[in-house]
């Protein structure tokens, strides 16, 4: 059994414990709070490393020649796929009701924020204290920009800042592996329990409308989004590109992975879909990465839904900052594991939602990862036939 699959089964486990021991459940909460310091302490790094390494890993020419293009096509998608799920969560209502609990809700207030201080907000002003604040925006937009001076150093200066920074990242995939190998699972038991005795029991009804919420989205992203990118930028029939990838879409459904897929995505994309071999040996390893349709429209309403559990309403601000992280964060998720629990953390931390309920996105996340992978597949693989003829 592998930790991800204990991790599950103890959060499972814990909801009885939490209701029907509340004492206990109590008394090892402190269990929890470590595991959330512990995944404080690694946000900033992981994302710093993550985004930094994911950028340099592009060589200068393909980046001017394909990279731009590609990051271009991939960001805009997943904004949108983003958007999709923000508006459908306002539009249903996710986000407005807010659970009267005082035990449950967060004391963590947001303050009204005008769209010109938001957009002020995302330049730093000094680097370490970015850094030392933790503020997530700030990291991603210090380590893009490293990233791209990086290539008009020379090329002994390149390599002497980009390897350490390498380093630094693999020290951090190692601890996160340990946090998440030998804490998470008695972590995330202890912080489930001890949620449980502050929440009734009619409260798990609030999951259906979540997942309500996330299967109108991806109907929606599937059958109306992708299809109109695809007719006008791409040219073609969306539904037609997606019989012939029917093998692929299993594959993504049932290994839940990505990264997994990519051989079959290449050979799918070379033979059915008649794309030139640079560009499925460039775009499809590059969206394996960085393009994360199904994640991005599946983070922003689980947020919604995490900031309703702590009794936080979102503004408009809030979310379209909500958008901006999930958007760019999805390049640092690049293929380290459980990196989609740190990144969560990470947009949860930025709008004011205790880590506390990081708990309830692992119990909603083991249920929507296979479909959200297949999602994420199927941009790939519209992404790459479109992104082929723009080349040409």
């Amino acid at each position: 059994m592998n930790s991800t699959v204990f991790t599950f089964l103890l959060a499972i486990f814990a909801i009885p414990v939490g209701i029907y021991f509340s004492e206990f459940a109590e008394s090892i909460e402190f269990v929890g709070s470590v595991f959330i310091l512990l995944l404080k302490m690694i946000i900033i790094p992981f994302v710093a490393c993550s985004v930094f390494m994911a950028i340099v890993n592009i060589e200068k020419e393909t980046l001017k020649k394909l990279g731009s293009v590609t990051l271009l096509y991939y960001l805009v998608t997943s904004a949108c796929a983003c958007l999709v799920g923000l508006v459908l969560a306002n539009t249903l209502g996710l986000g407005d009701v807010i659970i009267e609990n005082s035990a449950l809700a967060s004391d963590v207030k947001i303050s009204s924020v005008s769209f010109g201080s938001l957009i002020l907000s995302f330049f730093p002003q000094n680097i370490l204290s970015s850094f030392a604040e933790g503020n997530i925006i700030h990291v991603i937009l210090i380590s893009i920009l490293f990233a791209l001076t990086s290539f008009s150093l020379k090329e002994a200066s390149r390599l002497a800042l980009i390897k350490p920074i390498e380093a630094l990242g693999e020290a951090v995939s190692i601890i996160l592996d340990w946090i998440i190998r030998y804490v998470a699972p008695v972590g995330i038991f202890s912080l489930v329990a001890s949620l449980m005795t502050k929440i009734e029991a009619n409260m798990f009804v609030k999951f259906q409308s979540v997942f309500l919420v996330i299967f109108l989205a991806i109907i929606f992203h599937v059958m109306i989004t992708i299809p109109v990118i695809s007719l006008f930028v791409g040219k073609f029939n969306a539904f037609k590109l997606y019989y012939k990838i029917k093998k692929v879409l299993l594959v993504a459904l049932t290994t839940a992975s990505s990264s997994a897929t990519l051989p079959l995505s290449i050979e799918v994309a070379r033979n059915e879909l008649d794309v030139k071999k640079e560009s499925a040996e460039f775009v499809l390893p590059l969206g394996a990465t960085i393009n994360m349709d199904g994640s991005a429209l599946y983070q922003g309403i689980v947020v919604i839904f995490l900031a309703n559990l702590a009794g936080i309403q979102l503004e408009l601000a809030q979310q379209i900052l909500v958008l901006f992280i999930v958007m760019v964060s999805a390049i640092g998720t690049a293929g380290i594991p459980s990196g989609g629990l740190v990144m969560i953390g990470a947009v949860m931390s930025s709008v004011g939602i205790p880590l506390e309920y990081i708990g309830v996105y692992l119990l909603i996340d083991r249920f929507w990862d296979y479909p959200i992978t297949m999602i994420n597949v199927l941009g790939d693989l519209c992404g790459v036939k479109t992104l082929d003829r723009l080349i040409k």
